[in-house]
């Protein structure tokens, strides 16, 4: 592994940290950027080293610093778990088709898709099993499917124009040795 690689997953190790306490206050719920680090993780290191990143985010986490607004017992915690997998898929699709921002967002947005379907499962059995208390489908699909997801689009869109910039400024990093594909 290259050092520029390793450096760059420690980078979104951290900004995946920090972007868990960046909170815009919102009418239906906070904003945090801990997603979109995470998407932006998989789409600008691919899938391979943006899941890497975030294993040393979740790791870091597990071993006691304090990186996380909860801990594994929280129902939350399976938002955690999907991070993994969400940036793989984010990063597999922005390496497997041609670099441009639809392709970059759509990454982003498999990314998101790939996160709740981790942690609305996971809220709902730590929620009934562990704390007692049982949630509907309505309830569940209200609140973390049709609150969230506006603000998960905007990301994704947000996470879309960055790597299109940074696509301008450094086009041979964005085509993971593919020469047949050049940044739109």
């Amino acid at each position: 592994m290259k050092t520029g690689r390793l450096t760059l997953c420690a980078l979104f190790a951290a900004l995946i940290a920090i972007g868990t306490h960046i909170k815009i206050p919102t009418p239906l719920l906070p904003l945090t950027f801990q997603t979109f680090f995470v998407v932006l993780a998989g789409l600008v290191l691919g899938g391979k080293y943006g899941a890497l990143s975030v294993c040393v985010y979740v790791i870091a986490g597990l071993a006691g610093l304090p990186v996380f607004t909860g801990s594994a017992l929280n129902p939350t915690f399976g938002y955690i778990i999907g991070f993994i997998p969400g940036a793989w898929i984010a990063g597999y699709i922005a390496e497997r088709f041609r670099p441009c921002f639809t392709v970059w967002m759509l990454g982003a947005l498999s990314g998101m898709a790939v996160i709740y379907a981790f942690g609305i499962p996971y809220y709902y059995v730590m929620s009934k099993y562990y704390l007692g208390n049982e949630l509907g489908a309505k309830t569940l699909l209200m609140y973390f499917v049709l609150m969230p997801l506006p603000g998960d689009v905007v990301k994704s869109v947000l996470a879309g124009i960055v790597v299109k910039r940074l696509a301008v400024f450094f086009p041979d990093k964005f085509t993971w040795g593919r020469k047949d594909s050049a940044p739109e």
